[in-house]
């Protein structure tokens, strides 16, 4: 006879207690109280590393920092924030929480994590009221808008050979410039 399982959803305060005390011998991340580990293979930092280099900087603050959101602790592969902006707290002693309208980028690089990007990822950023999320894949960028309570309503394709918009800088940028070149 086969026994259910017992999932144990980890609060934000359990996690960061954990984090603090250094309980996590590898990267990892808190996402709807499940820890998800934080895997950076050779594509996946090249591609972070482009698009750190390429972002638009001009009043704002690029950063690869953990975004508190709502009960999670996503670490997105960068996000970009008004340069003046404050935090409106903290968690624990090293994170601080930012309100949706100092957000205006947040970006996950997906190589083995495009399911969960396309569709967790999407609905907790987009509850959160983030403006614009990028999901970066080898062949594409999915940029996710006009965020809801169940998500994004609005998710448009970029491929290779076109050019993707940056409306925190009123410009945009080529996906070639973005994407790096795969293995192989």
């Amino acid at each position: 006879m086969d026994r259910p399982v017992l999932a144990y959803r980890w609060s934000q305060s359990e996690f960061v207690r954990a984090w603090e005390a250094g309980a996590f011998d590898h990267p990892v991340e808190l996402v709807e109280g499940e820890i998800w580990p934080v895997v950076i293979g050779s594509w996946h930092g090249d591609t972070v590393g482009e698009i750190l280099a390429r972002l638009p900087r001009s009043g704002v603050r690029v950063t690869t920092a953990t975004l508190p959101t709502g009960q999670s602790l996503p670490d997105p592969d960068c996000w970009v924030r008004q340069a003046d902006a404050d935090p409106r707290g903290t968690i624990g002693s090293r994170l601080s929480i930012w309100d949706a309208r100092d957000v205006l980028l947040v970006v996950e690089v997906a190589d083995e994590t495009t399911i969960q990007d396309l569709n967790v990822k999407a609905k907790l950023y987009g509850q959160a009221g983030y403006p614009v999320y990028w999901v970066v894949t080898q062949e594409a960028i999915y940029e996710h808008t006009e965020p809801s309570s169940t998500g994004y309503r609005k998710r448009v394709e970029y491929r290779l050979g076109e050019r993707i918009p940056v409306p925190y800088a009123n410009t945009e940028l080529a996906v070639d410039n973005l994407i790096a070149p795969g293995p192989g």
